[in-house]
């Protein structure tokens, strides 16, 4: 399990509620909030304190796949939105050496009331070795990290999407439409 998807510090780490079982039209419910994922991801189903997971086949030019990982870690846990946006931007390096927070993307939106929240950087991600369990980092160059906070009625459902840049940006305009289309 890539612990690099742990909450904020302090804030649990248990997963909570877990995913049901994929419904007839495809879609997913995550601690009250429903979302469709696009057909063309491979659906890798729950794992550990993932509530879902999906990969994509890397695109020409690429040599790894992307990745979309789904965590629900209770009403209260999990860390701010904030705290979490900040978190995934410190998991990129910058190949200028440049500060990433400054780097970072960031916008808004709103689906069936909830407030969603992006960030987005491309860089060099460092994949594992984050808490509670620690680990070694791996260096990933050319990665672009997309993370969204969805403030659900039962607590923020947090979805990370890694990838290769050209990957990730292949999928980035379906998660959006994923999130952007989650209902309560």
């Amino acid at each position: 399990s890539n612990t690099a998807d742990a909450p904020a510090a302090g804030h649990g780490g248990t997963a909570q509620t877990p995913q049901e079982t994929p419904a007839a039209d495809g879609s997913i419910t995550v601690a009250g909030i429903t979302f469709t994922p696009p057909a063309a991801w491979e659906n890798l189903g729950a794992s550990g304190m993932r509530q879902a997971q999906f990969r994509h086949a890397p695109v020409e030019g690429d040599t790894e796949a992307g990745e979309v990982n789904v965590f629900y870690f209770g009403p209260a846990s999990g860390g701010g939105v904030e705290a979490n946006l900040n978190r995934w931007v410190g998991q990129m390096v910058m190949p200028d050496g440049g500060d990433p927070a400054a780097a970072a993307q960031h916008a808004s939106f709103t689906a069936d009331g909830m407030k969603g929240h992006v960030v987005s950087l491309d860089g060099t991600y460092m994949s594992g070795g984050m808490r509670p369990m620690g680990g070694e980092k791996t260096p990933k160059e050319g990665y672009r990290l997309v993370g969204v906070v969805l403030e659900g009625p039962d607590g923020s459902v947090f979805f990370k999407l890694t990838g290769p840049v050209a990957t990730a940006n292949a999928m980035q305009s379906d998660l959006m439409s994923m999130v952007e289309g989650a209902r309560k």
